[in-house]
């Protein structure tokens, strides 16, 4: 499946010179850190995705076309295409991008070595499971999640098969109440939802780390999800 490719920002406007170039990516930089720090991350950590993939994208069509007379045996052998992987798009030679292109990626690696440190911090606050247990077959679901600040935060799911397969950054859940995290409410809910004879999804997570969800710990918490939806019941 090709991987659609947006181009940043910071290439799209103003006059093509290197020093002016420079200045909007480290403006770019600056913002996406903002966002580490405000709790923005999973915004953040999809713009660093984003960008490297346009630059991975750039790079790696730049050295194909500087394959020269010499280097034409590669030419001969069975490698992908790079249209296999990426939708086609405008990638002809910019002249200002060469020059920053090493620099480009070093400093958006750098950011996503933050976000995966970010990434693991939550994940390891986190624990995931079926409520009483796995159902049998593939469906809509809610989650209840407890945050540290003794809240319940209460989602709803639609089953992902057809929507989100393959793709965890796809995979949606709806955000429907929160309140008061007690035993007693949670297992009011939860009673609720299975006296009706229900064949629905449930999920408890607790997130012991971190109390803002979204746009933050909920894009991990949608990944574990996802994750394990795929695995039990492979779509």
């Amino acid at each position: 499946m090709n991987m659609k490719i947006n181009t940043p920002t910071w290439l799209l406007s103003g006059p093509k010179d290197v020093e002016y170039c420079m200045y909007k990516m480290k403006g770019a930089v600056l913002e996406i850190k903002r966002k580490l720090l405000t709790n923005n991350f999973i915004e953040a950590l999809y713009e660093i995705d984003d960008t490297l993939d346009y630059l991975y994208m750039y790079d790696a069509t730049k050295m194909t076309q500087g394959l020269n007379a010499d280097a034409q045996i590669i030419n001969s052998m069975d490698l992908p295409e790079l249209e296999m992987f990426f939708e086609p798009e405008d990638t002809q030679s910019d002249p200002v991008l060469d020059e920053l292109i090493d620099d480009a990626i070093d400093i958006f690696e750098e950011l996503h070595a933050m976000c995966r440190e970010k990434w693991r911090s939550i994940e390891e606050g986190l624990t995931c499971s079926y409520i009483p247990s796995k159902p049998y077959f593939l469906n809509d679901g809610f989650v209840f999640i407890k945050t540290p600040d003794n809240v319940m935060h209460v989602y709803h799911f639609v089953k992902p098969n057809k929507y989100a397969s393959g793709d965890w950054k796809k995979f949606n859940m709806n955000h429907m109440y929160d309140e008061k995290w007690t035993n007693e409410i949670y297992y009011a809910k939860l009673e609720e939802i299975i006296s009706k004879g229900s064949d629905k999804i449930i999920f408890k997570v607790e997130c012991k780390n971190e109390t803002v969800l979204e746009n933050n710990a909920l894009g991990v918490i949608n990944h574990m999800i996802f994750s394990m939806l795929n695995r039990d019941y492979s779509f």
